[in-house]
C-alpha cells in the first residue's frame, strides 16, 4: 500500500468521524430544540388554559353585573311606574277639587246675581249690567285648568327624572365595581406564537 492510500483513508476516516460528530452534535441539537418546543407548547397550553379560565370568570362576573343592573334598573321602574300613579291620583284630586271650587264659584256667581236681582226689583239699586264678575269667574276655570296640566306635566317630569337619575347612578355605580374587579383580577396573560 502505498502512502497515497493510507492518507486516503485516514482522511476518508476523518471525514466519517467529523461527519458522525456532526450528526451527533446535531442530533443532540435537534432533541433540545424539540425539547424546548415541548416544554414551550406546555407553557402555553398552560397559558391558554388560564386565559380561557380567566376569561370564564371575567364573563361570569360580568353577567352577574348585568344582571344586578338589570334587576336595579327594573325595580326603580317599578318604583317610577308607582310614583307616576301617585301623581296621577293626585292630579284627579287635584281635578275633582278645582270642578267643586269651580262648582261653588258658579253657586256664588248665581247668588250674587240673584240678589242683585232682588235689589234692583225692590228699587234699591240699579242692576249690574258689567260682567266682571263672569269674567273673573272665567279667568278662574281657565287659570285653574292650566294649572292643573302644568302641574300634572311637572309631576310626571319629576318622578321621570327622578327615575332617570337613579337608573345612572346604577350604571355609573355597576361600572365603578366592574373596574374595581377587574383592577383585582390577575393581569392579563398573553401568550407567544
Amino acid at each position: 500500500m502505498s502512502v497515497l492510500d493510507s492518507v486516503k483513508r485516514a482522511s476518508l476516516q476523518v471525514l466519517v468521524l467529523a461527519l458522525a460528530g456532526t450528526v451527533a452534535v446535531q442530533t443532540w441539537r435537534l432533541h433540545g430544540a424539540q425539547l424546548a418546543a415541548s416544554e414551550a407548547k406546555t407553557q402555553q397550553a398552560k397559558q391558554q388554559a388560564e386565559g380561557e379560565r380567566l376569561a370564564r370568570v371575567a364573563s361570569e362576573t360580568n353577567r352577574q353585573l348585568e344582571r344586578q343592573y338589570r334587576d336595579q334598573v327594573s325595580e326603580i321602574e317599578t318604583r317610577a311606574q308607582a310614583d307616576l300613579a301617585q301623581a296621577r291620583v293626585a292630579v284627579d284630586r287635584a281635578r275633582d277639587a278645582g270642578q267643586r271650587l269651580q262648582r261653588e264659584l258658579a253657586g256664588y256667581v248665581e247668588r250674587q246675581r240673584a240678589s242683585a236681582s232682588a235689589a234692583t226689583a225692590a228699587g234699591q239699586c240699579q242692576a249690574d249690567t258689567s260682567p266682571a264678575v263672569d269674567l273673573l269667574a272665567e279667568l278662574f276655570r281657565r287659570a285653574d285648568q292650566r294649572a292643573g296640566e302644568l302641574a300634572a306635566v311637572a309631576d310626571e317630569a319629576r318622578v321621570r327624572g327622578l327615575a332617570c337619575e337613579a337608573s345612572y347612578q346604577a350604571v355609573n355605580q355597576a361600572a365603578h365595581d366592574a373596574m374595581n374587579q377587574a383592577g383585582n383580577q390577575p393581569a392579563e396573560v398573553h401568550t407567544s406564537p
